[in-house]
Order: C-alpha cells, then sequence, then structure tokens
C-alpha cells in the first residue's frame, strides 16, 4: 500500500493525478537546481520535479568541515546546502496545491551519508511531496569507467526512508564515438541481486539512458518484470547529442507502458518519438 501511495504522490505533483497515473511521460524535470537563483525560478513554474546533485563541499564565504551543498563535481562550493533546497521546497508546497517532487543525484556514498539527517525529515509519513533518491550503484554499458556509488551502503541507508523512491542505475560511457551499445543480461541480474540481498522492499525506478536502452527491450522487460513487486519503473534519460534510435525507443517505451515510465529527454527527443497524450488508450 504505502508503494501505490509513493506513486500516488508524484502523479499528484502535476494536474490531473488520474491522467498522469495512466502516462508518467507527462511529469515533467528541471535540472541541476544547484543554486539558490536557479531554485526560486524552478519553483516559480509548471515543472512537477526538480533534480538536484548533492556533493560534499562549502557554503561560499564559510568555512568549516565540508557539508552536503547542491552541486555537481567537480564543484564543491554552492550558496544552497541540502538542508535550505529541501526546506525551500516543502515550504513551497505547504502553500500550493500544486506540488513539486524533488530527486535528489548523490554523486559519492560519502554525500549520502551526511545527508541522512537531512533527509530524514522530510522522509516522514505526513510529508506529501515526492522524494526521490538517486545513485548510479552499478557499472554499466559501455564499459563505463566512472565510479559506481557503493551499492550495499546505498541500499541500506536508501531503505529506512520508506517514503522515499530509490532511484537506481548504472554508470554509463555513451556519446562521442560511442554511439551503440546496451544494457547486458549481466548488469540486469546484478541490479535484480542487489535489491533482492538487500531486502528492498520500497518503490524502486530504474535510470536508464535512451540510446542504449532503445537496445536491450528483453532485458529491460525481464527487469520490471522480476521487481514488480517494488512497483517498479523505468526513467529513460538522455544527454543532448546522445545517438538515439527513436523508433526503437517509443517500441520500448510503448512495450513496458507509459503507465511505467518517466522520460527525462530533451525536448527535440520527446517531440520525435510522438507518444499519446495522457488521455489516449496505449497498447501495454
Amino acid at each position: 500500500m504505502l508503494k501505490i501511495l509513493i506513486i500516488l504522490a508524484v502523479a499528484s505533483a502535476i494536474n490531473g493525478e488520474e491522467e498522469v497515473m495512466k502516462n508518467l511521460t507527462t511529469v515533467t524535470w528541471a535540472h541541476a537546481v544547484n543554486n539558490k537563483t536557479y531554485l526560486e525560478a524552478a519553483l516559480a513554474t509548471d515543472v512537477s520535479m526538480l533534480e538536484a546533485d548533492i556533493v560534499l563541499g562549502h557554503v561560499k564565504g564559510k568555512d568549516g568541515p565540508p557539508i552536503p551543498i547542491m552541486a555537481h563535481p567537480p564543484a564543491t562550493t554552492s550558496d544552497l546546502t541540502l538542508a535550505d533546497f529541501l526546506t525551500a521546497v516543502s515550504q513551497y508546497n505547504n502553500l500550493n496545491s500544486k506540488q513539486k517532487g524533488v530527486k535528489l543525484d548523490f554523486k559519492t556514498i560519502e554525500a549520502f551519508e551526511k545527508s541522512q539527517d537531512q533527509i530524514a525529515p522530510f522522509a516522514k509519513p505526513d510529508v506529501s511531496f515526492p522524494l526521490w533518491l538517486n545513485a548510479d550503484i552499478l557499472a554499466g554499458p559501455i564499459d563505463a569507467e566512472t565510479k559506481p556509488v557503493d551499492p550495499e551502503k546505498f541500499l541500506t541507508m536508501g531503505s529506512k526512508h520508506k517514503r522515499a523512491v530509490l532511484s537506481v542505475g548504472w554508470t554509463t560511457h555513451y556519446g562521442g564515438n560511442n554511439t551503440e551499445g546496451e544494457y547486458s543480461r549481466d548488469q540486469i541480474g546484478s541490479m535484480i541481486r542487489l535489491l533482492n540481498e538487500n531486502h528492498v522492499n520500497q518503490t524502486v525506478t530504474f535510470p536508464v539512458r535512451a540510446g542504449l536502452a532503445s537496445n536491450s527491450q528483453p532485458v529491460i522487460l525481464d527487469l520490471l518484470r522480476e521487481t514488480a513487486y517494488l512497483n517498479s519503473s523505468i526513467t529513460v534519460w538522455s544527454s543532448e547529442g546522445d545517438s538515439v534510435e527513436v523508433d526503437r525507443l517509443r517500441a520500448l517505451l510503448l512495450t513496458v507502458g507509459l503507465e511505467r515510465t518517466y522520460l527525462d529527454v530533451p525536448q527535440e527527443l520527446s517531440a520525435r518519438l510522438r507518444l499519446p497524450s495522457p488521455d489516449t488508450k496505449t497498447k501495454n
């Protein structure tokens, strides 16, 4: 029941809760909301979810031990702390019926460890706005060299925040000269085993890169089937300039079902997908 309520909370972040439940691709995103100016601007828009990055660092002009701040590596300074970010979003939601959710992207396990006290007040059952905890916890395609966030530690600490959606994915090496690749059966199997071995029992979404996911329909379907008990979904994302086979990606989204698919891609790619409008019935 809790997992269903969490998905409902995400849906209520935009107008037409019932429509959004049928088509999660209508959820909209603001990215890299890592400073006060951008946070204020994002809160003034109709966007549904605020994505922001967390590292350990310092508030500009202040000394002391490193604390969780909103910044993307290699930056280690910001004018916005994680605590102030969450407080500002919470205050906005207390005054507005249309709730905005947050996706917190943790770049290191140390940043996540130091953020536990800041997250906890906003992960309580009486707080209603969507809260996602995101990290790349496994190495992925194509021979990705970025070090994943420690998976066991992330899942153990993330599982303490039962209201939160765990957004767990793979590091990727794609774009530029790398324009072909896919998620392997071993990479998908490793994720399934991790969730089972760490006794995860809350809503999960899997961020998958569009250009790779479009070539990986069979294993992605396996992943969602094996994690259906977690009310799982995929969050399809893409960087500007990524090579994407549009027809294959569209087929994946419609096969998975728009009720299990968040879409976080550049507008140009989104338009080319020609997805049904929220009130259009689709084949699953």
